[in-house]
């Protein structure tokens, strides 16, 4: 919850400082191409293979053996990152030119995003060592300190683009990332050090440890990325709409992911290891946990996405109209927030599912699900985004100026790209549910099911309350003021949590009463020893 809180202040002074003009589109496209290769190799590595080989060392052999197997793990990840960084800044031309193509038509702003491309390149060497770093330590059940790193990455930021930017101008957000990042790896070391964990390099590229990893991390390289793929089509599409259309979709993207940053991530990344124990030593029980997992991310999901589709408008306006950020760049942002919010229980659906799937080291599946993902985004991407036209210059210009013309239904612009994008993890997660029934010979749909629709009706119930009292305010006027917008956003948080709490405890079933445990008994164990 500090991360995303912290990483939402990070934006807002983003914002603030560079609003939604060209500048913001060139690094939020800088920034994606390091990011996507993170999710693909980085964090693709840590969640999909690394845990499992590791926890699998851990559990059946010498403790000695697994920390070996970490540092030759470290190691030969290092190489990688270190060749991947190397690349990315000598093609960072031809890399950013088929990422962002319509960037080509507006003077100056393709070779402002590759100079800013290369300059945050590195930052994927930093957060992938991190990543590795975090895989360790969430298969020791040592949680504190990965879950801390984003908000270290989030703090130095905000500190050196203030710092910088009067200076330095966009380019401080690139200085910012990198030093976000450095500073992201030193924060894991004492967490190691304390867990007996080395970073000295050992060499042993053909330890069976590596080519288990090797084996399992080569396919989910698509697989376990298919959300961020989508994401990052979306962006060139994006580029070839109205300037700002990355920026709305960035600040959009940052508000979609709050929720699933404070739950539905936290969830998965602590259920991982657990999943990986059970798949080796008991199915049923197996299945069943991860059927309570989905339905306590059903709890604070579905809730989420109503609520973030109806206060679009005000969060939007709350957060970001000040500075450089505009009441009509905020208005655009809510068009995408809205839209976004259509795919948020899926997305958290599917980051529970497949973990499962790579705790049963099956990653052949997942890749599957996210190919199937990312045809439906490029599908509903033409169909809903309306007609544009690119570059006659680029192949995906061209391509799509003809398809967009020629088959388009709705023309949502923005908000077509963030449709498409709830709509393809909405086809991955239904696939991913029926697979994973088979996969594990078997599946609780009627408790999962059921308690998705006792959770949606419950979620339905806030509908009127929050409209009601979101429709009082003109939030995009630009005269009323923010102490009394901010008094209303709150209002109608408050009155949407409490009839949908209200609603749930009269029709949700056993999974409200055990999180409703969870937490008092937590609560007591934190009261425990002050009382004594």
């Amino acid at each position: 919850m500090v991360s995303r809180v912290t990483g939402l202040a990070r934006d807002l002074v983003v914002g603030y400082l560079f609003g939604a003009g060209t500048g913001a589109d060139a690094f939020f496209v800088a920034y994606r191409i390091p990011n996507l290769l993170r999710r693909l190799v980085a964090e693709g590595a840590a969640t999909a293979a690394f845990i499992p080989v590791f926890t699998g060392y851990l559990t059946r052999g010498p403790r000695a053996e697994a920390e070996r197997v970490a540092r030759v793990l470290f190691t030969m990840m290092a190489l990688v990152l270190g060749v991947i960084t190397v690349l990315g800044i000598v093609f960072a031309g031809p890399i950013t030119s088929l990422f962002a193509p319509g960037f080509a038509v507006v003077p100056g702003k393709l070779e402002l995003t590759i100079r800013l491309t290369r300059a945050v390149f590195p930052y994927i060497f930093c957060i992938g060592m991190v990543a590795a770093a975090m895989g360790v330590l969430n298969a020791l059940r040592d949680f504190l300190a990965p879950a801390t790193s984003p908000v270290v990455m989030n703090l130095v930021m905000i500190v050196a683009t203030a710092a910088l930017a009067p200076w330095l101008g966009i380019y401080s957000l690139a200085v910012a990332v990198l030093l976000g990042g450095v500073a992201q790896m030193a924060s894991q070391l004492p967490a190691l050090r304390r867990q007996g964990i080395s970073l000295s390099p050992l060499w042993a590229p053909r330890h069976a440890a590596v080519k288990r990893v090797g084996a399992l991390m080569l396919p989910t390289v698509f697989g376990s990325a298919v959300y961020q793929i989508n994401v990052l089509i979306s962006t060139m599409f994006a580029s070839l709409l109205p300037a700002g259309s990355v920026a709305f979709l960035w600040y959009a993207e940052r508000l979609f992911e709050f929720p699933l940053g404070v739950f539905a991530v936290a969830l998965s990344t602590a259920a991982l290891p657990s999943f990986a124990t059970l798949a080796k030593r008991d199915v049923a029980v197996f299945r069943d946990t991860v059927a309570f997992a989905l339905r306590l991310v059903n709890l604070i999901a579905l809730p989420a996405a109503v609520g973030l589709a109806l206060t679009a408008e005000p969060l939007t306006s709350v957060l970001f109209i000040r500075g450089q950020f505009t009441p009509a760049d905020a208005a655009a942002t809510a068009v995408a927030v809205r839209w976004y919010s259509v795919g948020l229980w899926s997305v958290a659906c599917v980051r529970v599912l497949v973990p499962a799937f790579y705790a049963l080291e099956d990653t052949r599946t997942p890749v599957l699900t996210a190919a199937a993902a990312f045809v439906a985004n490029l599908l509903f991407v033409v169909l809903l985004i309306g007609p544009v036209t690119g570059p006659p210059d680029s192949w995906f210009g061209r391509t799509m100026t003809a398809a967009t013309h020629a088959v388009g239904v709705l023309d949502l612009r923005h908000g077509g790209l963030a449709l498409s994008t709830s709509i393809a993890a909405t086809v991955n997660l239904v696939m991913l549910a029926a697979l994973l029934s088979r996969r594990a010979g078997g599946f609780a749909w009627g408790a999962w099911l059921g308690s998705t629709a006792r959770t949606a009706i419950a979620s339905a119930s806030m509908v009127p309350v929050v409209r009601a009292i979101v429709a009082r305010v003109e939030w995009f006027d630009g005269t009323t003021p923010l102490a009394v917008r901010v008094a209303w956003l709150a209002l109608a948080i408050a009155a949407g949590a409490a009839t949908c709490g209200a609603a749930l405890t009269l029709v949700g079933g056993s999974e409200v009463a055990r999180f409703r445990r969870a937490i008092v008994a937590r609560l007591q164990r934190r009261i425990a020893p002050r009382a004594s």
